[in-house]
């Protein structure tokens, strides 16, 4: 009857596409932040180096921390996030030194600050409170 081939895409076609999806990768990540800091994140990624969070970053955290835990009963704050967490920060903004795990005051006493295992083999110290006070009961 009839003898209808399918129509294909020729496999030079596909392979041109791929290369072009991969010169448009490579373009979009220089124009994103060049090449130097792709390689930096990526040896920072599988280097097993702990980078700690900004020391600002943390300290702005800890005092919105404390804003919402004021806002709780008395019976919730205990589990407000001002109470339970703990943060690694770079705390001299050097990275040649190892970062420091801290809570976000004194009245944080539940977050516990001891080093897991992992934190210990990447180098991370131990570390105190941030001294955001906060009027709100932690125990």
């Amino acid at each position: 009857m009839f003898n209808k081939k399918a129509q294909g895409m020729p496999m030079n076609v596909i392979i041109i596409a791929i290369i072009v999806l991969v010169v448009l990768v490579i373009v979009i990540a220089f124009f994103a932040g060049g090449f130097g800091s792709i390689t930096n994140k990526i040896k920072d990624l599988f280097g097993g180096k702990v980078q700690g969070q900004a020391l600002d970053t943390i300290i702005q955290t800890c005092q919105d921390a404390c804003d919402n835990a004021k806002g709780l009963p008395d019976t919730a704050q205990p589990k407000a996030s001002y109470c339970k967490s703990t943060f690694v920060v770079d705390d001299d903004s050097n990275p040649n030194t190892a970062p420091v795990k801290v809570r976000c005051g004194t009245a944080s006493l539940g977050a516990d600050t001891l080093l897991t295992d992992a934190e210990q083999k990447r180098g991370v110290k131990e570390g105190g409170d941030l001294g955001i006070e906060c009027d709100v009961r932690c125990a």
